[in-house]
């Protein structure tokens, strides 16, 4: 039995660990740089409290400070243990040589990206912007609702997910968002029958995307592969020869994944 001065002292090692875990996610965000007084501010923490965590931090190699501006941020250290993520990654395996080959033929840019909590977690990302700003740096999250991605991995989720994701106010990003419930459940029920999902200005105003499902052992939607490109590019024309490409290497990462189509109707519905 742990006596009571025991389990405080847990308490408190434990509530420190958290509040740098919540110090390195501020700092991960824009402006990725911090004053001090900022940082505490977001943490909600005092001035001398938030100096002891970047202190700390900053020992071990994952903050450190501008001389100049004085202001915080991640060291490479915090790249080097974000990335041990992607290095054992069995997505990210499967995926690399499938989306390289891929962009070779594709007008636009091929993103991959992974289930993560109520969010899509962009892990690679290959081809040449364009005017539009379409990267996806590896390591950003975006809604599930509002991206191709996150509809083609939702469309082939557990209804509780979905009714979590509904749950939340579902944030507008332009006029095409979709932002209802109801409306997203259609969209769901849509992007099924057809085996991909489009993202038809919904994020970013001149920005079109295809998305198509990647299954593991178990036949769940646990990423994605999708190209994005603008939408005078990914005309309607066009739209049907890209989602066939995306389909057919989201079904090879699917087959190394261990995925195998239960029924050749699953395999139609994926790979058309």
């Amino acid at each position: 039995m742990i006596r009571p001065k025991k389990e405080e002292a847990r308490r408190e090692s434990m509530s420190s660990a958290l509040k740098c875990f919540q110090a390195l996610e501020v700092l991960a965000q824009e402006p990725f740089e911090f004053p001090l007084s900022e940082l505490a501010a977001r943490l909600e923490q005092p001035l001398a409290s938030v100096h002891r965590l970047v202190a700390t931090l900053g020992e071990a190699g994952f903050v450190e400070q501008d001389g100049a501006s004085r202001r915080y941020r991640l060291a490479g250290k915090a790249l080097w243990m974000g990335t041990g993520y992607l290095r054992h990654s069995p997505v990210y395996r499967a995926s690399f040589l499938v989306m390289q080959e891929t962009a070779r033929k594709s007008p636009g840019l091929v993103h991959l990206g992974v289930l993560h909590g109520e969010w899509v977690l962009y892990l690679h990302t290959v081809g040449s912007p364009s005017r539009l700003y379409l990267y996806a740096d590896a390591g950003e999250r975006r809604p599930l609702h509002a991206t191709g991605l996150g509809k083609a991995i939702l469309a082939w989720q557990p209804a509780e997910l979905v009714s979590r994701v509904g749950a939340q106010k579902l944030q507008r990003f332009t006029q095409h968002t979709i932002c209802s419930v109801s409306e997203l459940k259609e969209e769901l029920k849509a992007v099924r029958q057809r085996g991909y999902a489009v993202d038809n200005e919904e994020g970013v105003i001149g920005l079109r995307c295809v998305a198509a499902p990647i299954f593991d052992a178990t036949g769940l939607s646990v990423a994605a592969l999708s190209m994005s490109a603008p939408a005078q590019v990914l005309t309607n024309g066009v739209l049907e020869t890209e989602a066939a490409r995306i389909r057919e290497a989201a079904l090879k990462i699917s087959v190394q994944l261990g995925f195998r189509p239960m029924s050749s109707n699953m395999l139609s519905l994926i790979s058309g």
